[in-house]
């Protein structure tokens, strides 16, 4: 395996300048402890270093590539042994050989993963020369391939978790606009009328788009797919920080507000909306042109139920749509 592949298998495991991990921090102070050496380290390889992912008896937490005796290990399936680093000439000039720790004695398995990448090594060094047996290469690089699959189990888990805040996601959120769904949507309503008081008002604002099952039925449904990703982007363009936007089905969109002068700040912007909506959308080709009809309910603490809000907004809406469209209407008056 070429050095780009090997990286890219490293990189994978997501290992690099994470927290010290007790099972790891186990396998070098057993193999320190079986061998009799002050010092252990697993070290994994990256492109211009060494990094400790756990060490025993050394402070240092990373070493250069160049001259070190992991860079050999890594090349080979074997245990790389150096019985006296002072008498051999690859390593003699070394800083941990001609400095401190005064490494003399070194022996090193590599951490072979599944795919065959060598990406990283268990290694023992001490200051006497010494020697390392058939018995000994064995017990090593059994730890080394016990080290491995620690990472590859470590692996799985950080998979499962990653796909668990995928699922969490997908649950609450619209697979086509990224928007979330009504499911979420409920639950930024709840939160909003958790919050209501004197100087904080809500509205909902229900959004249906005008002219959309035309374009769909002539332009198929992957334009309509196209069509609804593009009015998602421009109610995000449009909305404030604190406003929650979320697609509940179809070509129906809805917004809740939270703030002063609900009733003022909810008109400004359905006039917003129904004008950045109407504007030409540029779909494989075509240009088209629909529009949007929006009914909006005011929340106050009379009123605690959101499906029940919700409600007040679709008779909104439903006024709205009866006068032709492209409009808004409250729903406790039904005028614009």
């Amino acid at each position: 395996m070429d050095e780009a592949a090997r990286l890219k298998e490293l990189v994978r495991y997501a290992v690099l300048d994470t927290p010290p991990e007790p099972n790891f921090d186990r396998i070098t102070t057993i193999a320190a402890a079986v061998f009799d050496q002050p010092i252990c380290t697993m070290a994994f390889a990256d492109a211009d270093r060494h990094w400790f992912k756990s060490r025993y008896g050394v402070a240092a937490t990373e070493m250069p590539r160049q001259l070190s005796f992991c860079n050999y290990t890594i090349r080979g399936d074997e245990v790389f042994v150096v019985p006296d680093a002072a008498a051999d000439p690859r390593f003699v000039d070394a800083p941990v050989v001609a400095g401190p720790p005064h490494v003399r004695f070194y022996a090193g398995a590599p951490l072979i993963v599944p795919s065959g990448a060598h990406i990283g090594t268990l290694c023992l060094l001490g200051p006497k020369p010494g020697s390392f047996d058939a018995k000994q290469r064995r017990i090593l690089l059994d730890l080394a391939r016990t080290a491995v699959e620690l990472l590859e189990a470590r692996s799985r888990q950080m998979r499962m978790a990653e796909r668990s805040v995928e699922i969490a996601h997908l649950a609450q959120h619209d697979p086509l606009t990224k928007l979330a769904n009504r499911r979420l949507f409920s639950d930024h309503m709840e939160e909003a009328i958790s919050q209501i008081g004197e100087e904080r008002q809500a509205a909902v604002l229900l959004v249906d788009l005008d002219r959309f099952k035309p374009v769909n039925d002539s332009l198929g449904h992957q334009a309509g797919d196209a069509l609804l990703q593009q009015v998602a982007e421009r109610l995000l363009a449009n909305l404030r920080s604190t406003d929650k936007v979320a697609r509940i089905g179809g070509d129906e969109f809805a917004v809740v507000q939270l703030g002063p002068q609900a009733r003022r700040h909810a008109a400004d912007m359905a006039a917003r909306l129904i004008t950045a909506l109407s504007a030409p959308y540029h779909l494989e080709g075509c240009t088209v042109t629909i529009g949007a009809s929006i009914g909006i309910a005011l929340v106050d603490q009379t009123e605690p139920l959101s499906e029940q809000i919700f409600q007040h907004a679709d008779n909104a809406l439903y006024q709205a749509k009866s006068r032709g469209g492209g409009t808004y209407c409250f729903y406790d008056t039904g005028t614009s």
